[in-house]
């Protein structure tokens, strides 16, 4: 193995640090710049040195002008000797308490996971026989032979850092296979439960149904696609309604898993019924959220956001009211910052759930909840009784939402499909 110093192993983590690390809480605060490239990384430094040199993990306070402003994290070596990389980021009169231990969480927490592997995975780059790329399968396993990696996320929660009380927020595990020449990345939040594949709606991603996991945890374990063309998901050439079933099922073989539920909101409850309509044996039951049997709405609204922008919050000012449904969707890309997905894409895949479904809709008859948001402006009240109407088994339940019914009101939309998964033999 060759030496490294400790200078090394600090310079590794700074070449690494970048607006994609940073704790998306202190870039709406103040940005991230290479002129402070410490700013927003605490937390996820703490545990890449952790994991080099081991130790404990210290937390403090920080505070401005006597006021809480959120958490700071750093290191105490085995010897004792603590080594805080990050402090640095502190440039207009905060303070940082003492510090006291923490001990790390065995397991994954609910927020900055993506931002922790990432620079590790950097670091590792630049020290590769000191931190070495775990051995995975590309879903996420260990390899045979190997042990399963231990990266253990702290989760952030303000200014300044996370805040410890929430350190045992666990985090989904993030997996990945080919879909037959593209790859699709979807969520799997554990558990042993019976799965529910979750299918999200256009715009969105899998982690917009990370409430409704843990509501429904842990009777139920929840995977998430990110559809094709949406997250981390790769764009196809077309997204055609066969392509998205067979995308559906695709995860549903590589999982080794059939009579599922299914559940969908939008385009992903279209993509459900139309699963279940093709592929009986591979869904148990339906949960659809706020789609019809007739698709008549217009996407094209979206070709006027902007493509690219320079910094974070000039994205955010530029989509306006619109982005109270793209948060998850904000990336940071090599020619400035845009959204996960192209919008040109979102348009040609709403063409094509356009129409008239009802033969789709009436081709199955397994148990099946419809949850209509009764100020949609996607699915009317009338269609929303017609479709319960027509088909066997089929529950209506109307809650005063607009169209993303889970994200507008969480806990009444998990307890409606809670009951309804209560009641399935």
């Amino acid at each position: 193995m060759t030496p490294h110093t400790l200078t090394g192993i600090e310079n590794a983590l700074r070449a690494s640090w970048a607006a994609d690390t940073c704790s998306p809480d202190d870039l709406e605060r103040a940005g991230w710049s290479a002129d402070n490239p410490a700013w927003g990384h605490c937390d996820i430094t703490a545990l890449v040195v952790h994991d080099l040199l081991g130790g404990e993990l210290v937390v403090g306070e920080v505070h401005l002008a006597g006021e809480p402003q959120g958490f700071h994290w750093w290191n105490r070596l085995p010897g004792g000797f603590e080594v805080d990389l990050t402090r640095e980021q502190f440039r207009v009169g905060q303070t940082v308490t003492a510090g006291r231990t923490v001990q790390r969480p065995a397991g994954r927490t609910r927020r900055r996971w993506e931002e922790y592997e990432l620079l590790r995975d950097r670091v590792a780059a630049r020290l590769p026989d000191l931190l070495p790329e775990p051995s995975v399968d590309e879903a996420g396993r260990a390899a045979p032979g190997t042990s399963e990696p231990d990266r253990r996320p702290v989760a952030t929660g303000g200014p300044g850092g996370p805040d410890p009380r929430t350190i045992d927020a666990r985090e989904p595990e993030r997996r990945a296979f080919d879909a037959g020449g593209h790859r699709l990345s979807y969520l799997d939040f554990g558990g042993p439960g019976r799965p529910l594949l979750a299918l999200h709606g256009h715009f969105c991603e899998g982690r917009t149904f990370t409430a409704l996991a843990a509501a429904l945890a842990p009777d139920w374990r929840v995977i998430a696609l990110d559809q094709r063309g949406h997250g981390r998901s790769d764009r196809t050439p077309g997204y055609d309604r066969d392509g998205y079933v067979r995308d559906a099922a695709a995860l549903l073989e590589h999982l080794g898993l059939d009579g599922v539920v299914v559940l969908g909101h939008s385009l992903g409850g279209v993509n459900a019924y139309q699963l279940a309509a093709r592929h009986p044996h591979l869904v148990r039951a339906l949960v659809i959220e706020d789609v019809g049997a007739v698709v008549a709405d217009d996407l094209s609204f979206c070709l006027s956001w902007p493509r690219r922008a320079p910094t974070r919050a000039a994205l955010v000012e530029a989509l306006g009211d619109s982005v109270r449904y793209l948060a998850d969707a904000i990336r940071e890309h090599p020619d400035g910052w845009g959204l996960a997905f192209e919008p040109q894409d979102m348009v040609t895949s709403h063409g094509q759930v356009r129409g008239d479904h009802w033969d789709d809709w009436l081709a199955s008859d397994c148990p099946t909840l419809l949850v209509h948001g009764t100020h949609s402006d996607v699915l009317g009240a009338e269609q929303a009784a017609a479709m319960t109407a027509h088909r066997k088994h089929t529950r209506l339940v109307s809650l005063p939402t607009g169209h993303t019914v889970h994200d507008t009101a969480p806990a009444d939309f998990a307890t409606a499909v809670r009951e309804f998964l209560a009641r399935l033999p």
